[in-house]
């Protein structure tokens, strides 16, 4: 156990990152290596706005240092194949294209540095027929077949509505760069590696495709529902858009309930049958919806779970924040930002060697350690830095 009060160094420290992504996919991987202690110099473009008001940029990008650099100009490309030399991974996820009209493939990064590792994140890959088409976290999951997995009938599939394709890339790609570094650390080679963004959900539905694959069996879309149990959903309870979910898995469980509920049409004999439930599953629903509706979410979830019920408060994104477990595991991250103010951000689920949070970084801005990047690391001189700006270059803050 660390000391109170000790500086926690992270278990990535000592790791230099190249960061060239955008959006969500890549620049997840990123802040998850700069948790960790890893050195993160986000390559940006000065004429690209990352401070954005809604605060994703700041979600994504803390802790790491920026250096606003226009790849585009001759000297801005030499300028990142100097970092290239001294760093040990490169991340993006442009559409194919871009990497190439730059000259910065991984080809010509390996002749610099033989031990670099590369990602590249393309929606589609680097080859096949989608290649050069571009691609986001929604599309991927389309790809997949994730909305025809879920909504409330067969009629009109749903989207997931948090691009579910781009977190679960952000995460392979994390994993898959520490299997390189234990690769290269064993054998000296770098390598390079490319995870396209939309087959990065598909790898999460093997059932289904094992299952269709097997017998054409196709999944029932209900919802909230369950093919098992019933009642199972999500119900209103008092307040604006207040909601609780519960789940009746055995005959005891419902008796429970109804003893709870007291109303006479739910206590009948013949409901504690499941068949019968499920039969009648739409008039129970609206009697359970009656007695929730006047009631406190979080009360009669303790309620209900006292007594063994499987129930659980359907929290909104303001209840997550104060949640009770959450704050006392001390997940979430307190971030003083200087356009913003306080705000708070999720921390790391997983628990380990990150470095101390009272330590974390908010999002730089296009260019904000420039210099710091360019002097300290490169052994620019000021009158380099100060042509650099005058052509357009770089971009120092």
């Amino acid at each position: 156990m660390i000391p109170k009060g000790e500086k926690i160094q992270g278990s990535l420290a000592g790791l230099r990152v190249l960061d060239l992504t955008r959006v969500w996919a890549g620049p997840l991987a990123t802040r998850i290596y700069g948790d960790y202690g890893a050195s993160v110099l986000k390559i940006s473009d000065p004429r690209v706005p990352l401070v954005s008001p809604n605060g994703l940029n700041s979600k994504l990008n803390r802790n790491k240092k920026n250096i606003g650099l226009r790849l585009d100009k001759t000297d801005g490309r030499n300028i990142f194949l100097e970092l290239t030399a001294i760093s040990d991974v490169i991340i993006e996820n442009f559409r194919p294209r871009v990497m190439r009209n730059l000259n910065i493939t991984y080809e010509t990064l390996a002749r610099i540095n033989p031990h670099i590792i590369m990602c590249s994140m393309p929606g589609f890959g680097l080859e096949g027929p989608y290649s050069e088409y571009p691609a986001f976290g929604t599309t991927a999951e389309a790809l997949a077949g994730i909305p025809g997995l879920i909504g409330y009938d067969s009629s009109l599939p749903i989207s997931t509505g948090i691009a579910y394709g781009d977190p679960i890339s952000g995460l392979n790609a994390m994993g898959i760069l520490l299997t390189a570094l234990r690769h290269r650390n064993i054998t000296g080679t770098g390598q390079f590696i490319d995870i396209a963004l939309a087959a990065s959900p598909a790898c999460n539905l093997g059932e289904f495709f094992a299952a269709n694959s097997s017998n054409g069996y196709e999944p029932t879309i209900n919802g909230n529902k369950s093919e098992h149990y019933s009642p199972h959903g999500a119900y209103k309870t008092r307040g604006e858009d207040q909601w609780i979910s519960i789940s009746i898995t055995n005959e005891e469980s419902w008796k429970t309930l109804t003893e709870i509920i007291d109303n006479p049409i739910l206590g009948s004999e013949d409901y504690r049958v499941f068949e019968n439930r499920k039969k009648d599953e739409k008039m129970i629903d609206t009697h359970i919806s009656d007695w929730f509706a006047s009631k406190d979410s979080k009360e009669v979830m303790f309620q209900l779970q006292n007594r063994g019920i499987a129930a659980g408060v359907v929290s909104n994104n303001r209840q997550l924040l104060s949640d009770t477990h959450l704050n006392k595991r001390e997940f979430f991250a307190d971030m003083d930002e200087p356009l913003f103010g306080v705000k708070r951000y999720d921390g790391q689920s997983i628990r380990g060697n990150f470095t101390s949070m009272s330590g974390w970084k908010t999002t730089e801005d296009v260019g904000e350690s420039s210099k710091e990047i360019l002097m300290e690391l490169l052994g620019y001189t000021s009158d380099d830095c100060e042509a650099l700006e005058k052509e357009g270059t770089v971009l120092f803050r």
